[in-house]
């Protein structure tokens, strides 16, 4: 309880009360004893009538979900390891309205008119949060399992941060603190993908968005034999329990795809040796991805009787031809040179062996110079136009998105300057005009 880091409630003399009975596993509500209206959360008088005649009542703590929203990113740092979660409306049978958090279930299994019962989170010696669990329990979820359930940050090992990182590097720097560097590093084992280096990845991408100084983010492996070649062998066993597979699938692979995608940076992908199955779908969800020469690619997944499960057939198909993403998914090849991958349409640029670091230096200072602000909108802009809204919406977007940067108070200020010029010059030929007559 000590370690709790959310927000608490700040207890105020009249919701005292109320927060004392959730110590004690009781939802109250206040009822007016004047005109009877049932009120929530707790106030010093009726909002109907303007009474303070108030009175408490214990509610049954039965409800209906009204509405709900899954979140799913763009949460404070705080609320990151709860992720996905689901927020919802909830009414009671005395008559309220709250909104609440749905808990103990997945967030796929919520839906408009469950029926769902009041549980309390203890979170300090003053109070307890009211949450709603499904009432139907076949729809709860199973009591963590060692081997099954834990979460990724447990079965990871020890808490996830910049400080504990045990398979990543993450390092800010450049000009102004403009670029973080992203390493993957277990060479060892090419940079293979753990549960750790899941749940650090997302830790990391999640946690530059917030870096305001940040405009580039540079994804590459420790060692020059690979970026990355996908799935470590270590974690299979454990997929061969059906759940477990289908989180490695859904939960890990899905959320290490959005913190990539959904960072907000410009996300460099620098591919320095083989890049193969699940490392080729991390390459898929940066923003520019360039190569050495010598590397290797492919998607080796249909080798196993299986299929790329982070991205791959989604959007492989959706960054090249169709009929060459079809190829390196059916084929299953592990050596595909990156000069082959440039000319079938996947990459952003090949470099010689003894010129990539360099050269791709060169690209990340040039694009890490400009405004963080202008990347992240122009990446914004352009990811929603490449969703498939037809061209009046995306031009919408665009103007939107111009228009938020122009009355940036920066770009006010150079404004301000343009608006002054021709005032500024129109003053210059008067004064060029008469010593013309003057003469």
């Amino acid at each position: 309880m000590t370690d709790y880091q959310k927000p608490i409630p700040a207890i105020q003399p009249w919701t005292r009360e109320f927060w004392n009975a959730t110590k004690q596993g009781k939802l109250l509500i206040q009822k007016c004893q004047d005109c009877h209206s049932m009120i929530f959360f707790p106030k010093k008088v009726c909002p109907e009538c303007w009474s303070d005649n108030l009175c408490w009542q214990e509610a049954s703590g039965k409800a209906q979900v009204y509405t709900y929203t899954t979140q799913m990113d763009m949460v404070e740092p705080k609320f990151r390891a709860d992720l996905p979660y689901v927020i919802a409306m909830v009414d009671l049978e005395e008559g309220i309205r709250m909104t609440t958090r749905i808990v103990n279930c997945n967030p796929e299994d919520v839906t408009i008119g469950m029926n769902v019962h009041v549980v309390f989170e203890d979170i300090s010696p003053e109070c307890s949060l009211p949450m709603f669990q499904p009432a139907d329990e076949t729809l709860r979820r199973l009591p963590p399992c060692i081997d099954e359930c834990e979460s990724l940050a447990t079965r990871s090992g020890s808490p996830v941060s910049p400080d504990t990182y045990e398979t990543i590097i993450y390092d800010i720097g450049g000009k102004n603190g403009a670029v973080c560097t992203i390493t993957l590093n277990r060479p060892s084992k090419y940079n293979a993908i753990n549960y750790r280096m899941a749940a650090e990845l997302i830790d990391a991408f999640r946690r530059v968005r917030d870096e305001s100084s940040v405009g580039v983010v540079v994804l590459t492996g420790a060692g020059e034999k690979a970026f990355c070649t996908g799935g470590d062998l270590e974690i299979f066993p454990s997929l061969c329990e059906h759940k477990s597979s289908l989180n490695w699938l859904s939960h890990e692979g899905l959320d290490v795809q959005r913190a990539i995608s959904g960072c907000e940076k410009v996300v460099i992908c620098k591919i320095n040796g083989h890049c193969l199955a699940g490392g080729l779908e991390l390459a898929l969800s940066c923003d520019l991805i360039y190569a050495r020469e010598s590397a290797m690619m492919g998607a080796t997944e249909i080798n196993m009787g299986l299929l790329p499960g982070w991205g791959g057939t989604a959007r492989l198909p959706r960054s090249m031809p169709i009929f060459r993403a079809r190829e390196i998914i059916f084929s299953g090849r592990k050596d595909y040179p990156a000069k082959d991958m440039y000319d079938m349409g996947l990459l952003t640029r090949v470099f010689k062996d003894d010129e990539f670091e360099e050269q791709v230096e060169t690209v990340v200072k040039n694009i890490a110079s400009k405004k963080p602000e202008a990347l992240r909108m122009g990446k914004e802009i352009m990811a929603r136009s490449v969703d498939g809204c037809d061209i009046e919406t995306a031009l919408s977007v665009e103007r939107n998105g111009i228009q938020w940067l122009t009355y940036a108070p920066d770009v006010q200020k150079m404004m301000e300057g343009f608006r002054q010029k021709p005032s500024d010059l129109l003053a210059r030929q008067k004064e060029t005009n008469l010593r013309s007559d003057n003469k």
